[in-house]
C-alpha cells in the first residue's frame, strides 16, 4: 500500500497501529518476544512459540463471522441437476465447486442445503423419486478441466436435503453418475472416474443393495487399470437390470492432459451390474476417449452415444463426409447396444463434455451439451437449432420433465435456467452465489470495492457496503470484460485505474467508471524497450491460432506483435503486481518477469527464464486423443509475484515448477532459493480417505508454488506456500524464511493433511497473524504459525483461492471459487493481539471508527427472485420508525477476558460531557468478545424477535433500542467485569459523502 494513500487517510478513520510482540505461552497460548526485525513490530519466533489449542483458538474467534457480498449475476458452473417428477417445481442443482442449490418454487428462491460438508465440488445428484426426500448428493466433478477440484464421496439425505451424511467412497475424487434403483431404495450405483492426477482412487462401478452402509466394486468384464474410470452410467427406464456404462481411461497432470487409450469404450450389464460385455458393433475400434450415454425413456431400446475417438478429419478433409470412416462424434442404437450407427462427427472438446439427453417424450429429440447447445430431431444426424446464445455457452447439466418436455432446467458455465418453451426462451436464475474466483484485490474508496476475475466470466467489480437497506444487489456489480477472468488490481492511488488479466497472460489497463474503455497493455514486441536483448533471434513469429502459451491472441499465441513462444511463455493465470513504493510500476510475469514504470505502456524484461525450463513440462501439446491447447496447461511459468514493502526492488517469484527466485537488485540479478527447502522424493501415499499419511519432512521437487508474501516487518522475511494436488500430492505446506531465503522453517503445523494451501497472508499490522486458505476452508494462526485453526464462523466450505486483508478497514476478505467473496469485518481485535492483552484479566480494545451511513435507494419492488449480499450491518434489521436516511449500523465495542465471568460485562457508554449516557448488561465468555451499540442514548427498550439480535454473539439481548441518535464524535467508554474496569473512548464519523449532499 502506497504510504501517499496514509498521509491522505483522516486521522480520525486511521485505525491505531498497536506495538505487537509475540504471544506467551498464557492461557490463550502466545509465544515469547523476539528481537525487531526491520521496522514495525517484531517477526514471530515460531521456533520458541507455544502453540495456540483449538479451544483457545475458538475464544478468540468466536465472535469474528464471514458475510457473503456475492456477486451472482454470473453465476457460476452448473454441474448436474435433478428434480422432482411428481413436482418439478422442487428442483436440486449441483454447483461445481459451491455445493447443492434447492428450489420448491422452481428457481425464485434458492437454499444452500449443502454447506458443510467435506467437499462443495458437486459431480452428481440423484433423487429417489417414488419418495423424494431421499436424495444422492456425489462430490467431485466430473468436467475435469485444469482447475477442477475433487470430492470426498457419496452423501445421502432422507429428508429432503436438510441434513447429509456421508455413506463411503470417500477416495473415489470424481463422481460422474448416481443411478437409483426405480423401486427400490437400497439399490444405488455410482460411476466414478477416480483421481485425476494420478492412478489412485476407487474407480469404475460401485453397487450398494443396503442403502448405502456397504459398496461392492462391480467390475467383472471390465478392464482393470490405474487410470481407467467410469464416464457415464445409464439404466433402462423398464428393466432396472440392465444398465450401460462409458469407460475412459485418462490422466491430468500439470504441464498436459491425456485423454483416451486401449481399456476405454461402452460396455453393457444385464444382471444389475454383476458382469458386463464390451459393445463393438458399428463403434469405433482402437483407443477411444470421454463417453456420454442417454438411453430414451420412451423406448429403451433406443440410446445416444457421444464418443471420443482419434479419428478426426477436418470439415474439408475428403474422408469427412464417409461415414463408413468411423471415428470421434455422435452414434445411435435402436436395438438396446447390440448394433450402432455412425450419425454424426460433431463432438466439441470432449473431455470438457460430452453431455447427451434424449427427450423422454420424443426418441428422436436428442439435446447435446457443449460449448453451445445443439438440438436435434432425427436422432443426432443433424441439428436443427441451438439454444439462444443470450444465456452465454459451456453446458454441462440438463433435467428435461417428462410429463412436459417443453419445460427443463439447464446449467452451464454462468449458472442455471428453466425454459417453459423448449428452450427458445428461458428464465435465468441470477440467485445463487456460486462465483467461481481465482483472484481478487480491494480498492481505496470508502467503502471499499473489491475486485476479482471468475472461471470464464471474466472480470468483475462490487462495493463492500451498497449503502443500500436491501443490501448489495446483483446491479451493484459489473463487469469490465469477457473470457476467464484471473487478476485484478486497483491503484491504491486512484481508485478508477483499474488492471484485469485474462486467460493466458492478456493484461488491460481500464476506467472503473467506464469499464469496457480500456487499453491493452500486454507485452509485445513493440512494448518491450530490450526485446532485441532477450529474443536476437526471432523475427515477427507467432505460434498461431490456438498456441500453447497463453492461447490464441494471448502473449504466447497468434497476433501480430505477440511474444513468440520460442521465448516467452505464459501461465493461464498470470500474475500481475503493482509495485508498494510506485503504483505505476507495475509487474509481470511468464517464464520470465517484465516490469513497467509508466502503467504498461512500455515493458523491460529483468530476468532471464526463472523456471526449470524443462522441455518436458513445456511441450505445448495436450489433450490426448484430441488435441487440447489452449494455454491452460502451459507451464515452466511465474504464478506469483511479490514485493518487499520495505525495501524497492527486492522481489520474489515462485513458479508452477517448484522454483522460488529472489532478486536484491531489482532484477540485475537472481537466485533460486528452492533448493534451501528439505526435498522429499514423492507424495506420501493417501489412505482410504484420499488423505495423506505421515508428516510432512519437505516439499517434493517441481511442486507448485501457490503464493508467496513478503513480509511488511522485515525486508529478509517471507512465507511461501506448495500446491502440491496437480500431482497427486493433497498435503498443505507453509513455509518462512528470515534470512532472504537462505534457511527455511516448516510453519505447516497442524494444518489438515489433506488440504493443499493457495494462499498465505501475513496481517499488516500483527507478525504474529497469519492466514491461509486452502481447498476446503481459511485459517488463522495468531502465534507465528506455530499452530493453525479453522476460521469458518459463517462461511460454508469452499475452495478459498485469494485472501486479502484491507490495509485501512482491517477486513479480512476472501475470494472462494465457488461461492463468491465473503468478508471477515473488522480484525482488529486480532491485530491487537499482545502479551499484555493475552495476560491481563479484561482488556478493552480500540474500537474501529464507527460510520453512520446514509442509506440509498436502489429501486422499488423486485419480486423475489433477488440475490441479496449482506453489507456490513451488525444489527440485523432496520429498527422500526426510523427514516429512510438511515440505516441500521452499528458501533462494534470488542473486548478481551482471560477467563468466562461469574456474571455479565457492564458497558457504559457516555458523551464526554456526561450528559448522554447508555449502558447495557452482556453476556461474555473468556476470548474475545464484541458488542454491537446502535448508536443510541437513553434508549426505550422494546422487545422484538430473538432473531432481530446480531448475529455473532453481543447485541441487544433481545430488546430493540430506540432513542436519542449519538451525533459524531468521540465518546467515553467504560467497561466493567468481575470488579474490574477498563476505559477507552469509541469515534463515530459521519458518512464520507455526507458532505456531497446538497451541494
Amino acid at each position: 500500500m502506497s504510504e501517499r494513500f496514509w498521509s491522505r487517510t483522516p486521522l480520525a478513520y486511521r485505525p491505531r497501529v498497536l506495538p505487537l510482540a509475540l504471544l506467551l505461552a498464557l492461557p490463550l497460548g502466545a509465544v515469547a518476544p523476539a528481537p525487531a526485525q526491520g521496522r514495525g513490530t517484531p517477526a514471530a519466533s515460531a521456533v520458541q512459540a507455544a502453540a495456540t489449542s483449538p479451544e483457545q483458538a475458538q475464544a478468540l474467534f468466536k465472535d469474528l463471522r464471514w458475510r457473503n457480498i456475492g456477486p451472482a449475476n454470473m453465476a457460476g458452473r452448473i454441474s448436474h441437476i435433478d428434480a422432482v417428477e411428481s413436482n418439478p417445481a422442487i428442483v436440486y442443482m449441483g454447483a461445481a465447486s459451491g455445493g447443492v442449490w434447492k428450489s420448491v418454487n422452481a428457481g425464485t428462491t434458492w437454499e444452500p442445503v449443502f454447506t458443510g460438508h467435506g467437499s462443495a465440488n458437486i459431480g452428481a445428484i440423484a433423487i429417489f423419486q417414488p419418495n423424494p426426500d431421499i436424495v444422492w448428493v456425489a462430490t467431485g466433478e466430473a468436467c475435469v478441466r485444469n482447475s477442477v477440484a475433487w470430492g470426498d464421496g457419496i452423501y445421502k439425505s432422507t429428508d429432503g436435503g436438510k441434513t447429509f451424511t456421508n455413506m463411503g467412497l470417500r477416495d473415489s475424487h470424481h463422481i460422474d453418475e448416481v443411478v437409483t434403483h426405480p423401486s427400490n431404495p437400497d439399490i444405488v450405483w455410482v460411476a466414478s472416474q477416480g483421481h485425476l492426477w494420478d492412478t489412485g482412487g476407487e474407480r469404475g462401478i460401485y453397487k450398494t443393495t443396503d442403502g448405502g452402509r456397504t459398496w461392492r466394486q462391480m467390475a467383472r468384464g471390465l478392464p482393470n487399470r490405474g487410470n481407467v474410470g467410469a464416464s457415464d452410467l445409464v439404466i433402462d427406464p423398464r428393466d432396472p437390470n440392465v444398465l450401460y456404462v462409458g469407460l475412459w481411461e485418462r490422466i491430468r497432470r500439470p504441464y498436459n492432459f491425456e485423454s483416451g487409450g486401449a481399456n476405454g469404450g461402452i460396455f453393457k450389464s444385464t444382471d444389475g451390474g454383476e458382469s458386463w460385455s464390451k459393445l463393438t458393433t458399428g463403434l469405433p475400434g482402437g483407443p477411444t476417449g470421454k463417453i456420454g450415454l442417454a438411453i430414451a425413456r420412451s423406448d429403451s431400446r433406443v440410446l445416444n452415444a457421444i464418443v471420443e475417438h482419434g479419428f478426426q478429419p477436418g470439415r474439408n478433409d475428403s474422408s469427412y463426409a464417409d461415414m463408413t470412416r468411423l471415428g470421434s462424434g455422435i452414434y445411435r442404437s435402436e436395438d438396446g447396444g447390440a448394433t450402432w450407427t455412425y450419425v454424426n462427427r460433431f463432438n466439441n472438446r470432449p473431455f470438457y463434455y460430452s453431455h447427451l439427453w434424449i427427450d423422454p417424450n420424443e426418441p428422436r429429440r436428442l439435446y447435446v451439451l457443449a460449448t453451445s447447445a445443439y438440438v436435434s430431431e432425427d436422432g443426432g444426424r443433424t441439428f436443427d437449432r441451438t439454444l439462444p446464445s443470450g444465456i452465454a455457452g459451456d453446458y454441462h447439466a440438463m433435467w428435461i420433465d417428462p410429463a412436459n418436455s417443453d419445460r427443463f432446467y439447464i446449467g452451464n458455465d454462468k449458472g442455471g435456467y428453466v425454459s417453459y418453451d423448449r428452450g427458445f426462451n428461458y428464465v435465468m436464475f441470477d440467485n445463487m452465489d456460486i462465483g467461481q474466483f481465482y483472484a481478487i484485490s480491494v480498492d481505496n474508496r470508502d467503502p471499499y470495492w473489491v475486485y476479482g476475475g471468475l472461471q470464464d466470466n471474466g472480470n468483475w467489480g462490487g462495493p463492500s457496503n451498497s449503502k443500500d437497506y436491501n443490501g448489495i444487489l446483483n446491479d451493484h456489480w459489473f463487469k469490465f470484460h469477457a473470457g476467464d477472468g484471473f487478476h485484478a488490481t486497483v491503484d491504491p492511488n486512484d481508485w478508477r485505474t483499474v488492471y484485469t488479466e485474462a486467460q493466458g497472460g492478456n493484461i488491460r489497463r481500464l476506467d472503473a467508471v467506464y469499464r469496457q474503455v480500456g487499453k491493452s497493455v500486454t507485452p509485445t514486441a513493440a512494448t518491450v524497450v530490450n526485446y532485441d536483448e532477450v529474443a536476437p533471434v526471432v523475427a515477427a513469429r507467432t505460434a498461431g491460432p490456438g498456441g500453447a502459451g497463453g492461447g490464441a491472441g494471448g502473449p504466447g499465441g497468434g497476433g501480430a506483435g505477440r511474444l513468440p513462444r520460442e521465448h516467452f511463455r505464459f501461465n493461464w493465470s498470470t500474475p500481475i503486481l503493482l509495485s508498494p513504493h510506485d503504483s505505476r510500476t507495475i509487474y509481470y510475469a511468464g517464464n520470465r518477469l517484465f516490469k513497467s514504470t509508466d502503467r504498461g505502456d512500455s515493458w523491460r524484461v529483468i530476468s532471464p527464464d526463472l523456471s526449470t525450463n524443462d522441455p518436458v513440462l513445456t511441450n505445448p501439446e495436450s489433450g490426448g486423443l484430441t488435441r487440447d491447447v489452449t494455454g491452460a496447461e502451459t507451464h515452466g511459468t511465474a504464478i506469483t509475484i511479490a514485493e518487499s514493502p520495505l525495501v524497492p526492488g527486492v522481489i520474489w517469484v515462485g513458479t508452477d515448477d517448484g522454483n522460488i527466485q529472489l532478486t536484491r537488485d531489482d532484477g540485475k540479478t537472481w537466485t533460486n532459493v528452492r533448493g534451501n527447502i528439505p526435498t522429499t522424493r514423492s507424495p506420501i501415499a493417501a489412505n482410504g480417505n484420499g488423505r495423506a499419511q505421515g508428516a510432512a519432512r519437505g516439499v517434493p521437487a517441481r511442486t507448485w508454488v501457490s503464493r508467496v508474501e513478503a513480509s511488511r516487518f522485515d525486508a529478509a522475511t517471507a512465507y511461501v506456500s506448495f500446491d502440491g494436488h496437480r500431482s497427486g500430492d493433497m498435503r498443505p505446506y507453509v513455509w518462512k524464511t528470515t534470512d532472504f531465503g537462505r534457511t527455511w522453517m516448516d510453519i505447516t503445523a497442524n494444518l489438515p493433511g489433506h488440504e493443499p494451501v493457495y494462499v498465505v497472508k501475513e496481517d499488516p499490522k500483527n507478525s504474529s497473524l497469519l492466514f491461509a486458505g486452502t481447498e476446503f476452508s481459511v485459517h488463522a494462526s495468531v502465534d507465528g504459525g506455530r499452530s493453525w485453526h479453522r476460521l469458518m464462523n459463517g462461511m460454508p466450505t469452499v475452495a478459498v483461492h485469494d485472501l486479502v486483508i484491507h490495509p485501512r478497514d482491517g477486513d479480512l476478505i476472501a475470494g472462494t471459487h465457488g461461492r463468491s467473496v465473503w468478508i471477515l469485518d473488522d480484525i482488529s481485535p486480532l491485530q491487537q493481539l499482545t502479551p499484555a492483552v493475552l495476560a491481563s484479566d479484561v482488556h478493552l480494545f480500540e474500537n474501529r471508527v464507527a460510520t453512520q451511513w446514509k442509506g440509498i435507494s436502489r429501486g422499488a419492488t423486485r419480486g423475489h427472485m433477488l440475490f441479496t449480499g449482506r453489507n456490513p450491518l451488525t444489527v440485523a434489521q432496520r429498527p422500526p420508525g426510523n427514516s429512510p436516511s438511515e440505516l441500521a449500523t452499528s458501533a462494534t465495542v470488542s473486548f478481551y477476558l482471560r477467563n468466562a465471568p461469574a456474571g455479565p460485562a457492564r458497558l457504559e457508554i457516555a458523551s464526554l460531557d456526561g450528559t448522554q449516557t447508555f449502558t447495557a448488561e452482556i453476556p461474555a465468555t473468556a476470548g474475545v468478545n464484541r458488542y454491537f451499540w446502535n448508536m443510541r442514548f437513553a434508549p426505550a427498550e422494546t422487545r422484538v424477535p430473538a432473531e432481530a439480535a446480531p448475529p455473532g454473539g453481543g447485541g441487544f439481548g433481545g430488546f430493540r433500542q430506540q432513542g436519542v441518535a449519538a451525533v459524531p464524535g468521540t465518546y467515553r467508554i467504560k467497561l466493567t467485569v468481575g470488579g474490574r474496569t477498563q476505559v477507552g473512548t469509541l469515534t463515530i464519523r459521519d458518512d464520507p459523502e455526507a458532505s456531497k449532499i446538497g451541494s
